[in-house]
């Protein structure tokens, strides 16, 4: 059933809503599962940043009533989270937007949940960053050549040495990926890593673009290229409604 946490959370929740005049149309029903009604209410609030509506929804795993109307969904990483979330009646694979509260192991250790933005702090800044990551799904979809926001860990090979990373998007011709720690990487890597329902990858890449950490690679040609157009196209549905 819905959370019983007072009027509290309906009241504000009203307020986020009446106060997006100017967004897009495009509305968000994040489910907050083990969290409490506090921390959902300032991420709801973050979604204002970019013109997006969030309706936040306080939950149990047991309500099934609100299936199909549930796009997002932030947990922490922990066994208790996880388990309600795959027994709940309102979880879609693949559709639900999940965003993960925990650090590098938990989300490595939750690979095949597919968790789409990673909290790895409750700030303000953090709340932005997952939002900023998934803002062009929600309002536009998933394309042929889009990427899908999604987080997993990855290891970059090159001449003789190994660097650590998690994936912030993955797409058929690349991905971004933000490193355990500053590297400047050769021209050319060998990338392994794996997605949610799908065999292991190892993809040649060039680094194209760095911004702190992060960088973006753009793969080389590979026979791996449909096997990745394929998993984004069960990705077209990611945060929309049933």
């Amino acid at each position: 059933m819905v959370e019983k946490v007072g009027t509290h959370t309906a009241v504000a929740a009203k307020r986020i809503t009446a106060s997006n005049g100017s967004s897009t149309g495009q509305r968000v029903t994040l489910a907050g599962l083990e969290v409490n009604s506090k921390l959902l209410l300032k991420f709801a609030e973050s979604f204002k940043a970019f013109n997006l509506d969030c309706r936040p929804v306080a939950m149990k795993s047991a309500n099934t009533r609100h299936a199909g109307t549930i796009t997002a969904c932030v947990l922490p990483l922990n066994q208790t989270a996880v388990t309600s979330l795959r027994k709940s009646g309102w979880f879609l694979p693949r559709r639900t937007l999940l965003y993960g509260i925990g650090d590098w192991n938990a989300a490595a250790r939750f690979h095949d949940l597919g968790i789409n933005a990673l909290l790895e702090r409750t700030t303000e800044l953090c709340f932005r960053t997952a939002v900023s990551t998934t803002r062009s799904v929600i309002a536009h979809g998933i394309g042929e050549y889009a990427r899908v926001p999604i987080v997993t860990a990855v290891v970059i090979k090159a001449e003789g040495i190994a660097a650590k990373g998690i994936t912030r998007n993955v797409g058929p011709g690349g991905m971004a990926v933000t490193l355990s720690r500053s590297a400047s990487l050769p021209a050319e890597v060998n990338l392994e890593f794996s997605l949610p329902g799908a065999r292991p990858f190892s993809l040649r890449a060039s680094p194209r673009w760095y911004s702190g950490l992060l960088v973006g690679l753009r793969f080389q040609p590979s026979k791996s290229e449909n096997v990745l157009r394929k998993w984004i196209s069960e990705y077209a549905r990611l945060g929309k409604q049933a």
